[in-house]
């Protein structure tokens, strides 16, 4: 009883404010308001083969599936709320996030068999700055929900690359073609991996992890984001 009087008062001085609009949240949502829940846009792709996202690898990597969580769209909720995950150290968001990603794709990786899920790797120099890498927060989210594994030290990012904007697709993929390595071999040999991003947008970045992860033993390779660029 205490308890609850405390937390209603700490509310009404401190207001807990949705990530993707700001405004107040109204008792019992967490993170996000109603309408931002509604706007955040479900593509749906867990339960589509051949959807955009695997269309965007076809010819260029042998995965076993891909599919994002939802559409990324400039000036939405979902923009905002990577934004916060990203740069403002939002990282419960980021875990939160990861749990409904866990949610919606769960029967895609029971049905792929999936067992290690490794979050694409940042430039130590990057993680160093920022503190953590986005990928990791994703992949402890979809742990609390699914149970299955991941590890953040098998795959590493040897370069740091100049950055993307305003590269061609070729001049994307030659910019990072060579910049991965796997780290520790005997943890992705003979797995299901699925290779876990916040955002998708050429595909480059994702290929090159994908061919790398083969390369050193992975049985399989699927790729999974929150986000796909329209």
């Amino acid at each position: 009883m205490v308890k609850a009087w405390c937390d209603a008062l700490v509310h009404v001085f401190y207001p807990s404010l949705c990530f993707g609009c700001n405004n107040e949240l109204i008792q019992g949502d967490q993170f996000l308001c109603l309408q931002c829940q509604t706007e955040l846009g479900r593509t749906q792709f867990e339960g589509i083969r051949n959807n955009p996202v695997e269309k965007l690898f076809w010819g260029r990597a042998d995965i076993q599936f891909a599919a994002s969580t939802y559409y990324y769209i400039d000036k939405t909720p979902l923009q905002q709320i990577i934004h916060q995950i990203k740069y403002r150290e939002e990282k419960e968001l980021g875990i939160h996030m990861g749990e409904l990603m866990g949610i919606y794709g769960s029967s895609l990786f029971n049905a792929f068999k999936t067992d290690l899920c490794i979050p694409m790797p940042l430039h130590p120099k990057k993680e160093y700055k920022r503190g953590y890498n986005q990928a990791t927060l994703l992949c402890e989210g979809m742990y609390k929900q699914t149970g299955i594994p991941y590890n953040e030290k098998a795959l590493v990012r040897n370069e740091n690359t100049r950055t993307q904007t305003k590269k061609t697709r070729i001049e994307r993929w030659e910019n990072v073609a060579s910049v991965f390595d796997v780290n520790e071999p005997l943890i992705i040999k003979d797995r299901h991996v699925v290779l876990v991003d916040d955002v998708i947008t050429t595909g480059a970045s994702t290929e090159a992890c994908v061919h790398t992860l083969m390369q050193h033993g992975a049985k399989t390779v699927g790729v999974y984001s929150l986000a796909f660029t329209l």
